[in-house]
Parts: C-alpha cells; structure tokens; sequence
C-alpha cells in the first residue's frame, strides 16, 4: 500500500510538473508545502502556487490582491499571471492562482522588535484595507463579534465535558470557562453592534488572520502580510484584538509588552473597556483547544502543557483586567 501511495504521489508531481511547462515556467524545482501550496523555482524566478477546490473561491481572492496592486507598497502579497497571461491554472480537480515567491522571515513574538513592526505592518494594512468599492465588498462577508465567540465558548464547554484529562486539567477548563461567561456577559453588545455596522459603512476590512506565519519580513523596516483566507468586513480593531491575543502568552501576560509597541492607537484601546473586557475572553484557548479535542492525545498533550505554563501568568493578567473595569463600572 505504501509503496502504490509513493507511486501516486510521483505520478502526481510529475504530471504537475508537466501542467506547469504547458503555462509557460521554465521549471528547475518545485515541492509541496502543503496538498494545496507548492513553492516552484523556475529560471525567470519563484512563485508560489496556490490551489483552491473551487474556481469563485480562486477568482474571489485574485480580485481582492487586485485592490493592493494599485499601490506602490502594497502591504499584501499579490497574485500575478502565468507567462501564457492566464492567471487561473486549473489541474487535479483545483485552481491554482500564482503569486512570487516573497523571501523573508515569519515573526518572531518572542523578539521586541518583530511584535513591534508586527502591529504597525498591521496598521499600514488597514490604511490600504478601506474598500471603497462594493464590487469588493460584496465578496467578503461579516459577523457579530459576540456570536462568533458564543459558538467557540459553546464548542469548547461541550468538548471539555466530554475529555476528563486530569483532575487539574478539570479544574483550569472550569476557570477558562468562567472567564468566558465574565466576558460575554461584560461585553457591551450594543456597543459591538454599531461599531460593527460602521465598519460595514465605511468598507473596513481585516486581515482576520494576524498569527506569525502570516507576515513576511522581507528587509529590515519591510513587513507584509500574507493569506487572504480569512478577510472579513469588520472593524479594524478587530485584528489588533487578535494580535495582542497573539502576543502576550510569548511575554507571559506582561502587559509591559503593549507599551512597547509604541503605537499609539493601541494605548487608547487599552483604556476603553470593551477592548479589555474581550482580552479576557481566552478566545485563543477555547481555539486550540477545540482542534486538539478534535486531534487526539498527541495534540492534547500538547495544549496540556502550554495551559498548564500559561494559566498562572494569564490569571494575574486576568486579575488585573477586572480590577480596572470594576473600577471604571
């Protein structure tokens, strides 16, 4: 069985490789990153492959890297044409768009630097994602904050009962939790809404996706981002949530980390309660978790380690959140 598997997966290569030469790239190599991402070496450069089960999916993202084509700095990386001028490659039941090969570096959170330029790369993002066109708009859709986050908290109580680890892990799921229901019963639902609706109005677009792997340091004051997977019609501070999620379990909770980020944007976000009260919704936590349960034990070993490191120092973050809005209430 193995050795008809290698057979197939060669076979495969080879014949995509083939379908390549016919689109006009001189190819010298190419590898899989993944059943849908391929990075190819040709002589006229690198590009990278990517490949969509449905075609509207593929058109729908060349569209929107058309919108940061127009500028001379676009903070998104953006799909270009196949020599032949086609710019939809269709092979093995997928279309394929192409786009070259940045060469950089993902972020590392653990350096001051890179969170630095991360949120800032984000903020030139957003000043490049105000959609002024509804032939845009219309391809993406929005959400409710706070339903989003109902169904994550839902999912991970529902799996949590059903995955009796440990008798401690038993005891943080109850405290995750209770730190779920504080926050979705503090948010200010109204609040979201019309912030929600402005966005809508103004053709606010996010990223949706601001992990490490998705930028790109491509020299030392240049930072992209990359994937248009998850672009969403919805406020801006949306992805800078996101980001400072992202952020603070690699400096252990510190909230010193925020002010270094020298961002000026962020520190007025910090004193607004809505943006302290989602932080501590462990929406990250309730994330992981999920796919874990899903996953099996290796993962759930996995997740059982980062929380058991994180718990202590997110509590004391937690701890300190709630001091400063019960005194603001």
């Amino acid at each position: 069985m193995k050795n008809k598997d290698y057979r197939n997966g060669f076979k495969r290569k080879r014949l995509f490789l083939n379908s390549l030469t016919v689109k006009g790239l001189d190819v010298i190599s190419h590898y899989f990153v993944k059943d849908n991402v391929c990075i190819v070496e040709t002589k006229a450069g690198a590009y990278v492959l990517k490949g969509f089960s449905r075609k509207d999916e593929c058109m729908e993202q060349l569209k929107l890297s058309q919108w940061y084509s127009q500028y001379d700095h676009p903070m998104m990386g953006v799909y270009t044409t196949y020599p032949t001028g086609k710019n939809v490659h269709y092979f093995d039941h997928m279309y394929w768009g192409i786009m070259p090969f940045y060469k950089g570096d993902e972020l590392d959170l653990n350096d001051e630097k890179d969170v630095r330029d991360g949120i800032h790369a984000i903020r030139k993002f957003h000043a490049q994602s105000i959609y002024s066109s509804d032939s845009y708009l219309s391809l993406l859709s929005s959400y409710s904050l706070v339903e989003k986050w109902t169904k994550r908290f839902n999912s991970f109580r529902r799996n949590s009962k059903k995955h009796s680890i440990s008798a401690e892990m038993d005891e943080a799921f109850q405290e995750m939790i209770a730190w779920g229901k504080w926050s979705l019963s503090h948010l200010n639902r109204k609040e979201l809404e019309r912030m929600e609706q402005e966005a809508r109005e103004k053709g606010e677009v996010c990223h949706g996706d601001v992990a490490p792997h998705n930028f790109m340091r491509r020299s030392e004051d240049d930072v992209i981002l990359i994937d248009y997977d998850l672009f969403s019609v919805v406020p801006h501070d949306y992805d800078i949530l996101q980001y400072v999620n992202r952020v603070m379990p690699y400096w252990d909770w510190a909230p010193s980390i925020l002010q270094k980020c020298e961002d000026p944007e962020l520190v007025s976000l910090l004193k607004k309660k809505w943006f302290l009260t989602a932080l501590v919704f462990p929406t990250d936590l309730y994330r992981e978790w999920n796919r874990a349960f899903e996953a099996g034990k290796e993962q759930i070993k996995e997740m059982t380690i980062f929380t058991e490191d994180d718990l202590s120092y997110r509590r004391k973050f937690i701890k300190l959140i709630q001091e400063v809005i019960s005194k603001k209430s």
